[in-house]
């Protein structure tokens, strides 16, 4: 029998680990996660209401090195699983969100995908999630939101990108989200 040359008896166990690793990978298609919460003033229901539907381009402003919103193709009301609209960026860049769950009240979430700005290149997809939950008088809103990598060679930079630029974006976010609610807000009963 022919005996390998030893850079290839080497490199091949280390490829089928890779390949191995990336078939896991493709089969957990577990994500890079990030979640932020604050407290608003206003009943689940009502913070539920005024928040799903909330301007984008109110919350979302350029920072951590990410760019603003700019605008949405609206679609009105943004209440049903299965609506669509593009999301803008100040870049010029979009991303298509997804309603993939509406509870009023308690639970929405959507997927962004056919991203054109630099997520094109490491994310697949990702989810966004919101709780709402009434706590001690106040309603306590949680926020996560989870990139789909492309594939494990990727993940250490989403995992980066996340912990170091999103999760900040997004608490700025959403400490606009508790401003917000905050002057709209009557007393709760």
């Amino acid at each position: 029998m022919p005996q390998m040359p030893p850079l290839i008896s080497v490199l091949l166990p280390l490829l089928a680990l890779a390949l191995s690793a990336a078939a896991q990978d493709a089969a957990a298609v577990k994500g890079v996660a990030a979640t932020v919460e604050a407290t608003v003033p206003l009943p689940p229901a009502q913070a539920f209401r005024h928040l799903v539907p909330i301007p984008l381009e109110r919350i979302f402003r350029a920072g951590y090195g990410l760019p603003a919103i700019t605008g949405t193709s609206v679609v009105a009301p943004w209440n049903a699983v299965g609506q669509s609209r593009h999301v803008y960026f100040e870049t010029g860049d979009s991303a298509r969100e997804t309603i993939t769950h509406y509870r009023e009240g308690e639970y929405f979430a959507y997927r962004v995908e056919e991203f054109t700005l630099a997520a094109k290149y490491v994310a697949q997809y990702a989810v966004g999630e919101w709780w709402w939950r009434q706590e001690q008088g106040r309603t306590v809103v949680v926020w996560r939101y989870t990139f789909v990598p492309k594939n494990f060679l990727v993940r250490p930079f989403l995992a980066f990108f996340v912990r170091h630029r999103w999760r900040p974006y997004m608490q700025a976010a959403v400490a606009r989200v508790q401003q917000d609610a905050a002057a709209h807000a009557q007393p709760m009963r």
